[in-house]
């Protein structure tokens, strides 16, 4: 029996932690731009400086 008192404690502090570091559409918004977008912007920006679009004619 003590076990199961164990278990519930255990899962409403897993639970009240896992309200607490909920992602909000904001900080989703955020992580996509920094991970995802801000590294091809930062490709092409320096394949850009150094000529990889110039025409060679």
């Amino acid at each position: 029996m003590p076990s199961k008192k164990f278990k519930k404690k255990f899962i409403s502090k897993n639970l009240e932690t896992n309200n607490k570091e909920k992602a909000t559409p904001r900080t989703a918004k955020i992580v996509l731009f920094v991970f995802g977008i801000g590294p091809l912007l930062l490709m092409s920006l320096f394949l850009f400086l150094n000529g990889f679009f110039n025409s060679p004619f």
